[in-house]
């Protein structure tokens, strides 16, 4: 079964960045970076805050793309947060980073843009393509949105600059966990 893009409001945001119509044309790339990330040829090593990282294999080859995205402003950032905090008191399901349609049209009527422009976004690919984006860039955000229909709170996280973590607070929520690495497992049970 394809995987269709864009489903949710906050997938077709991102889905336009790659989609634009323009007086050039569109892009003749598009095609082959759908079927790529419909086929599974995307694997995403990391998506954080302002940042995409991906695998994108196509005939046999992999390729590493990174796509650096803007971050909010700290008055977009809290006002998105309080968004959906107030909405998070009223539907449980926000905790899960199932986010309403609706709150896409909240933040871009108070002048906050959920996803960019391919024009205000970095990407490195480590292919040998001359073309800007290339297919394996565009074979990425169109993964990217399809993650996003699936976990809309991820457009947020990628938007939003992570908050630093004070030590104290990082050692209190450790507790006694240990990383199981750091176990030797010949002696643990003797």
């Amino acid at each position: 079964m394809a995987t269709e893009f864009g489903v949710t409001a906050w997938g077709r945001v991102w889905l336009r960045t790659v989609e634009q119509t323009s007086t050039s044309g569109r892009n003749p790339a598009l095609p082959t970076a759908r079927t790529l990330a419909r086929n599974g040829g995307v694997t995403f090593t990391d998506i954080s805050a302002g940042t995409v990282s991906a695998q994108v294999t196509a005939k046999g080859k992999t390729s590493t793309v990174v796509v650096t995205v803007p971050l909010w402003d700290k008055t977009q950032s809290d006002t998105a947060a309080r968004m959906i905090r107030t909405l998070g008191t009223k539907n449980r399901s926000v905790s899960t980073g199932e986010l309403p349609d609706s709150v896409v049209a909240d933040l871009q009527a108070r002048d906050i843009t959920v996803a960019v422009n391919l024009s205000e976004c970095t990407a490195t690919c480590d292919c040998s393509s001359r073309r800007t984006p290339c297919v394996h860039h565009l074979a990425a955000i169109y993964a990217l949105a399809g993650r996003i229909d699936e976990e809309p709170a991820l457009a947020v996280t990628l938007r939003t600059k992570q908050a630093k973590r004070r030590n104290s607070a990082a050692k209190k929520e450790q507790g006694e966990w240990i990383p199981l690495r750091e176990i030797n497992a010949g002696s643990f049970y003797n």
